[in-house]
């Protein structure tokens, strides 16, 4: 199964917007463990509590299908203080180094992207994890096409459209695995 550690915006967008009947969140879950900091439960599922989102956020907490890891000391607390990143991004990118299986850091957050990048973390957007169970087999090629579809409004030309193209050569490749064992 992908774990991967979730930020603030991720989460929040996964938790507002559903294709088939279903939350992006709940497709996600299916083929995903995700990970997340006391300081994004704070943010999205205790502070965002009046909003939908959060109510979704902090259900799927008390379920036991989102992992609200504590905090640990972070291992780059000096290079983390002098960035202006708030503390969900902070923790987030701390716990990364924690939760051992952890693939990548799933944010929206540019500085938080870069800075994880920097740091040599793998740093993911909610679309490159609605494309990764999607290449692993997870998550149909239709089901991720349609989140992404969803999604859409959330970010800036570009970004799903570069998703689409990645899920269409997983299409191809799996056509043409299909017919090679036919």
């Amino acid at each position: 199964m992908l774990t991967v550690v979730v930020d603030s915006g991720p989460l929040i967008t996964a938790s507002k917007f559903e294709t088939r009947g279903k939350l992006v969140v709940d497709h996600l879950l299916a083929g995903c463990c995700l990970v997340i900091s006391p300081s994004v439960e704070e943010e999205v599922a205790i502070l965002g509590a009046s909003y939908p989102d959060g109510v979704v956020v902090g259900e799927r907490i008390a379920k036991g299908v989102i992992q609200v890891v504590p905090q640990v000391p972070r291992k780059w607390a000096r290079h983390l203080a002098d960035y202006t990143l708030g503390e969900g991004e902070k923790n987030s990118i701390a716990l990364c180094d924690h939760v051992k299986d952890a693939e990548a850091l799933v944010t929206d957050d540019y500085l938080a992207f870069v800075v994880a990048t920097r740091l040599g973390l793998k740093a993911w957007m909610l679309p490159d994890l609605v494309f990764e169970p999607a290449e692993r087999g997870s998550l149909t090629v239709e089901v991720a096409k349609d989140i992404l579809d969803v999604i859409r409004p959330r970010y800036r030309m570009g970004v799903i459209e570069h998703s689409l193209e990645r899920l269409k050569e997983v299409r191809k490749n799996a056509q043409s695995g299909d017919s090679s064992q036919g």
